[in-house]
Parts: structure tokens; C-alpha cells; sequence
């Protein structure tokens, strides 16, 4: 048997493309993996979510607190529907856990991120009112500087203005220094 050929050490480029290769891979299977668990396991919430919010029949109102879910007319009519049709034990079930539901309904939960949602609402709001200044700062400077730099291009074509002969308008150069008196004094 022959020997063996030695390999050539792979160049940074190929070491490269193979690890990124094996990152593929990898996440490919774990992705493989995570999406056969979520088809085994139809229900994974936690207990404790389970008894906040029951059987979607909570919310969470603008005050960040866990309150019943107010039902319609129709609602409440689609469920006698299906409610005659079901048998007496699940009746009974249901009733228990009626029970549990209006025994838990009385007590308000409180968010525990209201604070921290209060929070951000203030600083959005200061941030607002922050960037609203700064525009207005700008605008305001924006239009001072438009203006000086009116005033400045019309005194430049004053001191500059010539007559036919090229001579210099004395006239112009001589209103230019009189304002300028007057402004300082």
C-alpha cells in the first residue's frame, strides 16, 4: 500500500469558510431540534401564567393591572349555544373553574413593570419635548443667520457699486458708514 499523502495546512481563508460551514450546520440542527420539541410539546406555559390569565378570559388594561376581559352580547350568546351541547361533566368542571376564575377576579394583580413603564413614558416625553427646543433653536438660528447674511451681501453691493467709468459710488459707500454710525451709537 502506498503512503499516504500528506495534506496541505488549509490558508486562513479556507480555515475560515470551514468554521463558518460547521456554524451552519450547528444552527441548522438546533433549529431542526427546537422546532420538534415545540410539535411535541403543545402546551409549555407556565402554571403561573395559566392561573393569571386563565383561559384568555384576562387582560391587561392601560394601567399595566391584570382585569377580566369584558365579554359582548355575542360572545356570552355563543357560548349558551355550546354550552347546552356539552354534557353534565363538563359542566360540572366548567362551574369549578368559573369558580376559581371569579374567586381570583376580585383581586387586582399589579403590573410589576408599571413603574419602569412610567418610567420610559417620562423620558419619551422629555426627549419630545427636548427635541422640539433643539428644532426650534435651530430654526431660530437659521433665520438669524439668513438675515445677517442679507444684510451683509447688501452692504458688500453698496461698497462695491461703481459708476460707468469704474469710479466708485460715493454716495452708496457714504450710506453704508452712516448706518453703521448709527447702529452704535
Amino acid at each position: 500500500m502506498p503512503p499516504k499523502k500528506a495534506r496541505k495546512p488549509l490558508n486562513p481563508l479556507q480555515r475560515k469558510q470551514l468554521k463558518r460551514k460547521k456554524e451552519l450546520i450547528h444552527k441548522a440542527a438546533v433549529k431542526s431540534q427546537y422546532y420538534k420539541a415545540l410539535k411535541k410539546d403543545d402546551d409549555d406555559t407556565p402554571d403561573y401564567v395559566k392561573e393569571i390569565f386563565g383561559a384568555q378570559e384576562r387582560t391587561i388594561d392601560k394601567n399595566g393591572n391584570v382585569v377580566e376581559l369584558e365579554k359582548t352580547v355575542e360572545d356570552e350568546e355563543s357560548d349558551m349555544e355550546s354550552g347546552e351541547e356539552e354534557s353534565e361533566e363538563e359542566n360540572t368542571s366548567k362551574n369549578k373553574r368559573q369558580r376559581m376564575i371569579d374567586a381570583t377576579a376580585k383581586q387586582h394583580k399589579p403590573n410589576p413593570f408599571k413603574a419602569e413603564i412610567e418610567e420610559r413614558e417620562r423620558r419619551k416625553k422629555e426627549s419630545e419635548e427636548e427635541r422640539k427646543a433643539r428644532v426650534e433653536r435651530y430654526k431660530k438660528q437659521k433665520e438669524e443667520r439668513h438675515t445677517y447674511y442679507k444684510d451683509r451681501s447688501d452692504k458688500r453691493r453698496k461698497m462695491l457699486a461703481k459708476t460707468k467709468s469704474g469710479q466708485p459710488k460715493m454716495a452708496a459707500r457714504m450710506d453704508v458708514l452712516l448706518e453703521k454710525i448709527q447702529k452704535e451709537a
